[in-house]
């Protein structure tokens, strides 16, 4: 049998698993598997991806960059270019790369008045919950549940001392038309995404600071604060517990397959290769798919 410490050195493709997050956890199990047992971050990061899931980085950096104080890079910390368009200018230079597809790299290169009036909501949005205070950007934070062998980290889009606020975007929808490419705007939440709600619970304690959500479009933007039941402490509090409690099931189930992959999977469902999330799956992680569940 292997031992804890084998065990959690023979994740992540090999090179150890240093922590839990949230985005790990969003994962069904069986895609955790694949995802953060045979593969390593170089191999995540080379995915590549549709234009929604860079967007909202790429709008919310614009803002951290031109309105925050300070700016974390990992561990170091660092002031803010305080200039939106020296950042503008690095970000989506940054989202051009490695686009999905020929259709995703025409969105790309034609969604920048969508970026940049989402950017400006967001502003707003920032504006309406600290005033005009300095800012901290990006500040990761940590806990180390009773129980569990690895710890959680998260970053921090925006923080004062008193509060900290979490920025989720609505990207629009890019759709074939006859006239050529167009959007379709995504509607704001009329109440947070309990999805949405794991993390700010997360942050919520891991911060020790009260929480904000906010949501923006390309027009408007949408806050929703403690005042609301979904953010009460005692809801936040239950939502980090589940968030906790799946995070013991996989260990669980590392101990019981003795970290094993091809073990562990008799375990889980397998991952679906025909739902709509299927479809942006790379042929790494289809193949892994495949391997682990004949």
């Amino acid at each position: 049998m292997k031992s804890r410490e084998q065990i959690i050195l023979s994740l992540n493709g090999g090179e150890g698993l240093k922590h839990f997050s949230f985005s790990q956890l969003r994962l069904s199990i069986g895609m955790w598997i694949v995802d953060y047992m045979c593969r390593s971050q170089e191999q995540r990061r080379a995915d590549k991806k549709n234009y929604r899931l860079g967007f909202g980085s790429v709008c919310s950096n614009l803002i951290q960059e031109a309105r925050g104080k300070y700016i974390y890079d990992g561990d170091k910390k660092r002031s803010a270019l305080n200039n939106y368009d020296k950042a503008f200018e690095k970000e989506y230079s940054d989202y051009l790369l490695n686009p999905y597809d020929e259709l995703d790299k025409e969105v790309r290169e034609n969604i920048t008045d969508k970026i940049h009036s989402t950017a400006k909501n967001i502003d707003a949005a920032v504006t309406n919950i600290f005033s005009n205070k300095d800012l901290t950007c990006e500040r990761y934070v940590d806990m180390f549940p009773k129980d569990l062998w690895l710890g959680f980290t998260g970053r921090l889009d925006y923080e004062i001392p008193e509060h900290f606020a979490e920025c989720k975007t609505k990207p629009p929808k890019a759709v074939r038309r006859k006239k050529g490419l167009g959007f379709n705007k995504q509607q704001l939440p009329k109440e947070p995404d309990p999805y949405n709600i794991d993390q700010v619970a997360f942050y919520r304690f891991a911060s020790g600071k009260e929480p904000f959500l906010f949501y923006a479009n390309e027009d408007d933007f949408i806050i929703f604060d403690n005042t609301h039941p979904a953010l009460y402490d005692d809801h936040l509090e239950y939502c980090l517990n589940q968030l906790f409690n799946k995070a013991k099931t996989i260990q669980r189930l590392l101990e019981v397959s003795n970290g094993e992959p091809e073990i562990m999977a008799e375990f889980v469902e397998k991952p679906s290769l025909t739902d709509w999330k299927a479809k942006e799956l790379s042929m790494e992680q289809i193949e892994t798919i495949n391997k682990l569940w004949r």
